[in-house]
């Protein structure tokens, strides 16, 4: 572990800290008055170990994180101890192998479906959602715990709240630049949103033959792509009950369905039939998708709202005039466009802790939390990388050029949102298990043979 921060914090750093975000109309609760006054809190002298894993996104997201941790510090008197780490830290076995070790830190930053695999190590924070927490806080995301529930739905304690939702990610919204489709002589207010699949083909096949853009829009075969993009609201698009990766009660796959076999049918298509993907289709990921997009050599891609900081740092100015916008998740052709979002968490989880120090450690950690739910905090992650938890605080990012708000919580709002699997196993059933076989459907492997053996692995598992 190694502390992101220490010796005296000097107004000059403050300064540095807070210029990029500033220069983006960003305000968090680390301010200068609070900076360099006597802390408010009773926590002095208590260290607590933060895993972050928010950084890996964009500088941006970072600078956040180093001002929030600040921030906390200076209010409460507390030392956090920061460790940056990434997404596959925990998708691999590193922080598995590591908590089992008794290397573990106090509290850590996460998504909800990968976290059944440390479950035991967690401590339940309902106590102190019910007791310690204001209630316009609590009530500003507790129409999240039932997926939470949902998600956790084949653990025993499903009811304990284990992971705390401050920041959401609907999968996935699609990123469309506007001066591809007025150079194909498309207009584009017309055309948004897009309505189903069948749109967005026409679309990308005008941008190609008219904008000279070769392949428009991409499919993504990359292991960590391919099984939580734009696939998986395809598939839901076409029937609720089965698009999940495993039945409810966390027995059988549901890959052999019928809603699984036409969205990735199609999604094969888009690659094979229709040529609009690269040749690099099997290996894609949206993360190249979007710097290939920042280039021009991208029309219509599905990505992470996530991407939003990287999108500001390096297209300031069309993100500013409305050359890029943002869209909401569309059906398969004859499913539901009110039935497609799946909806991935990014949570904070407290660890168990040992020792005589372990109920300050963990009331610290839940202080922590709550530093990143504060209403300003809210708002600032959510300018830099898409949606924030508290749904009273979503009036405060609508109206911004790219529109990343509004087509967020649209697929939300009044929607029926699913919530990802948190199976122990859930990175092999979604990831390991699955993106093999993609990539095999990618280069003309029949859909159904894939899926019948996908289905059959992921049966073995959950039997184990």
């Amino acid at each position: 572990m190694t502390s992101a921060f220490s010796g005296s914090y000097r107004r000059r750093d403050f300064l540095q800290t807070m210029g990029a975000l500033a220069g983006l109309g960003i305000t968090t609760s680390l301010t200068p008055d609070l900076l360099f006054a006597e802390s408010k809190a009773d926590l002095k002298g208590v260290e607590i170990d933060y895993w972050n894993m928010i950084g890996v996104q964009n500088k941006l997201v970072r600078k956040l994180s180093e001002s929030i941790v600040k921030a906390f510090e200076q209010r409460t008197g507390a030392v956090v101890k920061v460790s940056w780490n990434g997404y596959g830290d925990i998708i691999g076995p590193k922080y598995r192998t590591n908590f089992q070790g008794g290397i573990k830190p106090t509290v850590f930053d996460s998504s909800a479906r990968w976290t059944g695999q440390l479950r035991s190590f967690l401590r339940p924070m309902n106590d102190f959602i019910d007791n310690e927490w204001d209630e316009a806080a609590r009530n500003s995301v507790n129409w999240l715990f039932p997926l939470i529930k949902q998600q956790n739905s084949g653990f025993p304690d499903a009811d304990q709240l284990y992971d705390m939702p401050f920041a959401l990610i609907p999968q996935a919204p699609y990123l469309a630049r506007r001066d591809h489709f007025e150079k194909a002589g498309i207009d584009f207010d017309r055309n948004y949103p897009i309505r189903d699949t069948d749109h967005y083909v026409e679309l990308c096949k005008e941008i190609q033959g008219k904008a000279g853009v070769r392949y428009p829009t991409e499919v993504y075969g990359k292991i960590w792509d391919f099984g939580d993009t734009q696939l998986n609201g395809w598939i839901r698009s076409v029937d609720i009950d089965t698009s999940h990766f495993i039945t409810p009660d966390w027995t059988q796959s549901n890959a052999q369905s019928e809603a699984w076999t036409k969205a990735i049918q199609f999604y094969v298509d888009v690659f094979r039939k229709h040529k609009l993907s690269s040749p690099n289709t099997p290996q894609s990921s949206d993360e190249q998708a979007v710097e290939e997009f920042i280039r021009g050599q991208k029309s219509i891609v599905h990505c992470d709202l996530l991407n939003r900081g990287t999108l500001l740092a390096k297209m300031p100015d069309q993100m500013k005039d409305g050359t890029i916008i943002w869209g909401p998740q569309f059906p398969l052709t004859g499913g539901s466009s009110g039935s497609e979002t799946f909806l991935a968490m990014a949570t904070f989880e407290i660890v168990k802790q040992d020792g005589p120090d372990a109920a300050i450690k963990e009331r610290a950690a839940w202080e922590f939390i709550k530093e990143w739910m504060s209403p300003e905090n809210q708002v600032a992650y959510a300018k830099v990388a898409g949606l924030c938890a508290r749904r009273d605080q979503w009036e405060q990012i609508m109206g911004a050029p790219d529109r990343y708000a509004e087509a967020g919580t649209s697929m939300i709002t009044n929607k029926n949102p699913g919530a990802w699997t948190n199976h122990p196993k859930s990175v092999d059933v979604q990831y390991n298990l699955l993106a093999p076989h993609g990539q095999k459907m990618l280069q003309g492997a029949p859909v159904e043979k894939e899926l019948a053996a996908y289905a059959k692995e992921v049966n073995d598992v959950l039997k184990s």
